[in-house]
């Protein structure tokens, strides 16, 4: 039986290959984000490693407060702690060392790098040094309060050459300075797409950050002393009062590369989603094929059963040709994924984002996990037709056709129905106060259930989708609409990936419909004033404070007030606060405060949100602790509770942060226009404004509103385009199904060709049948979609989402899409169909 399956494998190569295709697709993209993961990982590993080369030690805070999704914020230590440390024996050389925001502005005006999308911008010090991260490649480091140093991706990019002005945005304003050096990170241009401006110690600290602080010391030791012994004997030197610490030049290396891995990792885990998703859909096509296949050989397998082969040896012998299937689809998938990760690679440095160069980095684990995956996938979906195929009577091979005609049983009916109820008791779980953790384990049942209710769902909605084909095309469409309703169980595992596709596509739209809906009523609720400037960065930089003072002394201006973040730990807990000025926010910004106003905000007090306030039973006059990345606790007092949270929980006064050396940002500025002002003349001052800047987005309110709104399509681009890969596996999928049901019905087309059906009805029938398969699926997954939307819009009410909003024109949009895919799966099989050879297919018994 071994080599019976093998001989039948290389007997059918275009089924081989055609089956092996969902797998090569799911395969390919799992490869290759594996292979791309792991190349960054080693390259900014060497690439880390070669910058800490020299360094022996490194001085920085201990205090550090960890926020939301990943971000941290550690405490800045005194400049005078270098000189202490170059009196420490052992030590050769030590200098300081500041990672801080700037950006640079290119001569067109227009800011160099992202804006809160992409690669970071900063500022940081460039000084000769043995241990120095960075080195210059023409010019020399700059000296002084009016030389800066680029380096050498940003100069390109700003086309700037030594001795040119270069206008530099960072925490306390812009300036100009003159570019005296071009600088390298290592071995690259500029580390990970990242922008540099560099500057001496003393105007870093200035300009950079608060005068008198920095980020770290990084230390060079003379050999007298092991790093070890060097860096303990750096802290016993050191004032406790400080709170700091020092480490080897391994373990910052260790470290840094380590928070680069964990970066690159989450990375790593969302496209591996993505591909396991694509997985997924895969199983439907392979299980499908599979099953058609099954049908097709119910006589050859009758026939082994006859000559004496038991039912194992015939499920085994399919089994075979799965787990070669399998092999052969993976090592093809493994060879297109290390192609797609050098694509990768090649796509990122054509958006100038700079990586290390070296070889890709294909492990034995990646080889292993990808063959293992994709053949344990194709093996596990075949199990089913596999034995089926086992259980053909002896007599089936006296039968003249191999359909697959059995209808639907009750035992699906049943289990479809059982699953359905248990996904919606868990859901109803949720929606009554159960965690949102059990909420995909309920939607996943649906889903199953769904599945297998498809085929007693199919021959009804088949019928009903092909009623437009029947009656606008004839014949032609009145078979196609047959035969996409005899076979409900081969109707249904086809439609079962564009299923899958649309239903996530849908849910993740109307989600996104929701949010956007409630964006556009909140701000513009909220939003009071006339114009805005608007940054994407959060976290790290934005827009320098003084901008909002600025804006606020213009003639036609009526009032500009700045809202910023503060990174703090409540309760053990870091977090961003919100920080605004009360003395400039009002009739600008309405947060709806509750029997308070905002003269009320002093800089020993806090406001909280009613959500915050319900939850740990806070009121007016009660105390919050909170710890800044200056290292001091603070006590604060409630001094007012409101109700609009969108811009956050917790709002301080500006004044408190102003006193202490945490440097802050401003998200947003917002403007009030005098009344009966020109508004031409109001934005030509505030452009003007802004341009002196180099930075933000100057805007109306309503185009404020709209950016707000838009970014929950960058989001919603990114899950479409990663779930695009389903959606190809499905087309593929079609396609498949569509071949090997034209070769199925070889006498049933050339018995129609014959009595006199030209070729072009032909094709009409098979593009049409597959239109009707492609919709099925769409109008099932749109159903579910939606509910599935409603679900986590509702699941997320405590998250302050608090309306559901149905996505009418996607819906549309993606119904029409379907009908496109169906046209598109149809084409070659189509004209497969067109070719059968009449007299050989009327002979074939």
């Amino acid at each position: 039986m071994f080599r019976i399956a093998i001989k039948g494998i290389l007997g059918r190569k275009a089924r081989l290959i055609l089956t092996s295709l969902a797998v090569i697709l799911g395969t390919s993209f799992l490869a290759g984000t594996s292979v791309f993961s792991d190349t960054l990982t080693r390259t900014f590993d060497n690439l880390f490693s070669d910058v800490f080369k020299n360094v022996d030690a490194y001085v920085r805070s201990s205090q550090v407060i960890e926020a939301d999704f990943g971000q941290e914020e550690r405490q800045r230590i005194p400049l005078s702690l270098v000189d202490i440390v170059k009196t420490v024996p052992g030590v050769k050389n030590a200098v300081p060392d500041i990672q801080a925001f700037a950006r640079i502005i290119g001569k067109d005006g227009k800011p160099i790098g992202s804006d809160g999308q992409g690669p970071p911008t900063f500022g940081t010090i460039g000084v000769e040094f043995e241990g120095a991260l960075w080195t210059i490649a023409d010019g020399e480091f700059p000296v002084g309060p009016t030389q800066v140093a680029l380096d050498e991706a940003s100069a390109k990019a700003g086309k700037y050459v030594l001795g040119d002005t270069v206008k530099v945005v960072a925490q306390s304003g812009s300036r100009e300075f003159t570019l005296v050096g071009i600088a390298s990170y290592g071995d690259v241009r500029s580390p990970g797409g990242a922008t540099f401006a560099l500057f001496d110690p003393a105007t870093a600290a200035d300009f950079l950050t608060k005068p008198g602080f920095i980020d770290a010391v990084l230390i060079t030791g003379d050999g007298s002393v092991s790093d070890a012994k060097l860096a303990k004997a750096i802290q016993a030197a050191l004032p406790t009062t400080d709170k700091t610490e020092t480490l080897t030049g391994a373990e910052i290396t260790l470290e840094t590369q380590d928070q680069i891995g964990s970066a690159l990792d989450f990375f790593g885990i969302l496209l591996k989603t993505f591909s396991f998703i694509a997985l997924g859909v895969g199983c439907f096509v392979i299980y499908n094929v599979f099953s058609i296949s099954a049908a097709q050989r119910q006589r050859e397998n009758a026939l082994l059963r006859a000559i004496g082969a038991s039912r194992s040896q015939v499920t085994r012998a399919m089994l075979i040709e799965s787990l070669a299937v399998g092999v052969f689809g993976s090592m093809i998938g493994l060879v297109a994924g290390i192609g797609l990760s050098k694509g990768l690679s090649a796509l990122l440095r054509a958006l100038n984002i700079d990586i290390p160069s070296g070889g890709l980095v294909v492990t034995t684990s990646t080889v292993q996990q990808t063959v293992f995956v994709g053949t344990i996938v194709t093996v596990l979906s075949a199990i089913l037709p596999a034995l089926r195929a086992g259980k053909v009577p002896p007599l089936a091979a006296m039968r003249a056709t191999a359909l697959e005609v059995s209808e639907p049983g009750r035992k699906r009916l049943i289990g479809g129905l059982i699953s359905i109820a248990l996904g919606l008791a868990v859901i109803v779980m949720v929606i009554v106060g159960a965690s949102n953790s059990y909420l995909g384990f309920g939607i996943l049942l649906v889903f199953i259930g769904t599945i297998v209710l498809g085929p007693i769902i199919a021959r009804p909605v088949a019928l009903f989708l092909g009623r437009p084909a029947a009656r606008f095309r004839g014949i032609t469409g009145v078979m196609a609409r047959q035969n996409s309703a005899r076979n409900p169980k081969r109707t249904s595992r086809t439609a079962s990936p564009v299923l899958i596709g649309v239903a996530l596509v849908t849910a993740v739209t109307a989600l996104a419909a929701s949010i956007k809906g409630q964006i556009d009523d909140v701000f513009t609720q909220q939003f009071k004033g006339d114009y805005a400037i608007s940054t994407n960065n959060r976290g790290f930089g934005g827009l320098s404070p003084s901008l909002a003072t600025d804006i606020a002394q213009l003639p036609l201006v009526e009032g500009a007030t700045g809202i910023g973040l503060v990174t703090a730990k409540l309760d053990g807990k870091g977090q961003y606060l919100t920080s605004i000025a009360p003395e400039t926010i009002e009739g600008i910004w309405n947060i709806g405060l509750i029997d308070a106003a905002y003269s009320d905000l002093a800089t020993d007090s806090i406001f909280i949100s009613e959500k915050i306030a319900k939850k740990k039973s806070f009121t007016e006059g009660s105390t919050i602790s909170a710890i800044f990345a200056d290292g001091q606790s603070r006590t604060l007092t409630v001094s007012g509770i409101y109700i609009n949270n969108e811009i956050g929980d917790y709002i301080l006064n500006k004044g408190l942060i102003a006193s202490t050396s945490v440097v802050t940002f401003d998200i947003g500025v917002y403007i009030k226009s005098r009344p009966g002002s020109d508004q031409k003349e109001v934005l030509s001052s505030l452009t003007a404004a802004v341009k002196k800047y180099g930075q933000g987005d100057l805007l109306t309110k309503q185009q404020y509103i709209d950016k707000q709104s838009g970014q929950v399509n960058q989001l919603l681009g990114l899950i479409y385009g990663l779930l695009m890969l389903s959606v190809i596996i499905s087309i593929v999928g079609i396609i498949i199904t569509l071949l090997l049901s034209v070769f199925e019905r070889q006498r049933e087309l050339a018995l129609l060709r014959a009595v006199g059906m030209t070729r072009s009805q032909v094709r009409t029938t098979v593009r049409w049948e597959s239109v009707i398969t492609s919709l099925l699926g769409a109008v099932m997954g749109i159903v579910l979609g939606i509910g599935l939307g409603w679900v986590i819009v509702f699941a997320l009410k405590d998250q302050g989402l608090t309306s559901f909003k149905l996505p009418v024109t996607p819906t549309i949009v993606i119904m029409i899409m379907s009908f496109i895919v169906g046209l598109f799966a149809a084409i070659y099989p189509a004209w497969r169909a067109t070719r059968v050879n009449i007299l050989d297919s009327l002979n074939t018994n």
